[in-house]
C-alpha cells in the first residue's frame, strides 16, 4: 500500500483512523489556502484601529452570512440539516465540531491582535513551528507514515525551530497559543463528518449568535468613532476573506496526508515574514534568518519527496 496513506489498512482499521489518500487537488487546495493566509497581515493591519476582538467577531458574523447565502444558492440546506442532526445523535462528534469552532476563533483573535500591535514577525515565527506540532499529531494520532527522506526533512525542520528559540532567548507564548489552537483545529476537522461547506457553515453558525450579541451591546457595533468608510467595507469583506481559505483547508485535510498539510503551512509564515519586513516595516535581526533558512531547507527536501512519491504512484497506476 502507498506510504501516503495513514498507515497500513490493518493498522488504520484497528486504530479506527480514517484513511486518506493524498491527491494533487488536496495538496493544491492546501497550498492556495496558505498563500491566501500569507497575505492576511495586510488586511488586518488596515483595520488596526478596530479592537482585534471586534474584528474577530465581524469575521464570524460576516462569514456566517456568506455561507448562508451560498448554501441557499446551491440548495445545500437540506443535506446540511440532515448532517447536523446525524452529528447531534453522536454527542462526542458534535462536541468535537464545536471545539473546532472555538479553536479556530482563538487562532483568529490572537493572530489579529499580534498584527495590530506590530508583531507580525512573531506570529510568523510561531507559525514556522506549527508544522512540527502537526507532524507529531500526524504520527501519534493519525498513524501516518512517511519516507526516510520525510523523516530527514522533519529533523531538519526541528533543528530550525530549536535555532529560532535559542536565537530569541524567549518562548513566544501568545503566538504559540495561536499555533496550538490552529493545529488542534486541523486535527479535529479530520474526524468531523461534514463536507467543507457544511463544516464552515456549522462553525460560523454556532458562534454567530454570541458574536452578534457581543457587537450589538457596543456603541457603533464595536467600530471606533471616526473609522473611514473603507474600514466598514473591510469589515464587511472579512466574511469572504475568511471563507475561501477555510473551505480550502477543510477540503485539504481530507484529501492530503496530515504531514503534507503540515509542511504546506510553512508557506504562510514565509509570506508573512516578507510582508512584515518589506511592507509593514518590522525589524527582524539578521541572525534570525539562519533558523528560517534551515526550515526552508526542510520544506524544500519534503517538497522533493512529495513530488517523487506522486510520480511513483502515477508510474504504478500506468502499469
Amino acid at each position: 500500500m502507498s506510504k501516503t496513506r495513514n498507515g497500513t489498512g490493518a493498522d488504520a482499521g484497528r486504530a479506527g483512523v480514517r484513511q486518506v489518500t493524498q491527491t494533487p487537488q488536496g495538496v493544491t487546495a492546501m497550498v492556495v489556502a496558505e498563500v491566501v493566509y500569507g497575505f492576511f497581515p495586510l488586511y488586518w493591519a488596515a483595520l488596526a484601529n478596530v479592537p482585534s476582538m471586534n474584528v474577530m467577531l465581524y469575521r464570524i458574523v460576516t462569514a456566517a452570512v456568506v455561507m448562508a447565502l451560498f448554501m441557499l444558492a446551491t440548495r445545500r440546506w437540506r443535506a446540511f440539516a440532515a448532517a447536523v442532526r446525524a452529528m447531534w445523535r453522536r454527542p462526542k462528534v458534535f462536541a468535537a465540531a464545536v471545539a473546532a469552532a472555538v479553536l479556530v476563533t482563538v487562532d483568529w483573535v490572537v493572530y489579529i491582535y499580534l498584527v495590530s500591535i506590530g508583531h507580525t514577525s512573531e506570529a510568523s515565527a510561531a507559525n514556522f513551528l506549527m508544522p512540527l506540532i502537526n507532524m507529531l499529531l500526524a504520527l501519534v494520532f493519525l498513524r501516518e507514515r512517511t519516507t526516510s527522506l520525510g523523516v530527514v526533512s522533519m529533523l531538519v525542520a526541528l533543528a530550525g525551530g530549536a535555532l529560532y528559540v535559542l536565537d530569541t532567548g524567549a518562548f513566544p507564548g501568545l503566538a504559540m497559543l495561536m499555533t496550538f489552537s490552529y493545529s488542534g483545529y486541523c486535527l479535529i476537522k479530520r474526524f468531523v463528518p461534514l463536507d467543507p461547506f457544511q463544516s464552515l457553515t456549522f462553525e460560523t453558525g454556532v458562534l454567530t449568535p454570541f458574536a452578534f450579541a457581543a457587537l450589538a451591546v457596543q456603541p457603533r457595533f464595536g467600530v471606533p468613532e471616526g473609522e473611514p468608510w473603507w474600514g466598514w467595507l473591510l469589515l464587511a469583506g472579512c466574511g469572504l476573506l475568511t471563507v475561501v481559505p477555510l473551505v480550502l483547508t477543510s477540503y485539504a485535510v481530507k484529501h492530503a496526508t496530515f504531514i503534507t498539510v503540515s509542511f504546506s503551512q510553512y508557506i504562510t509564515p514565509t509570506i508573512q515574514l516578507v510582508l512584515g519586513i518589506a511592507v509593514l516595516g518590522e525589524q527582524v535581526p539578521a541572525s534570525r534568518f539562519v533558523s528560517f533558512s534551515v526550515i526552508w531547507l526542510a520544506l524544500a527536501v519534503y517538497s522533493v519527496d512529495v513530488v517523487r512519491q506522486h510520480r511513483r504512484r502515477l508510474a504504478l497506476g500506468a502499469r
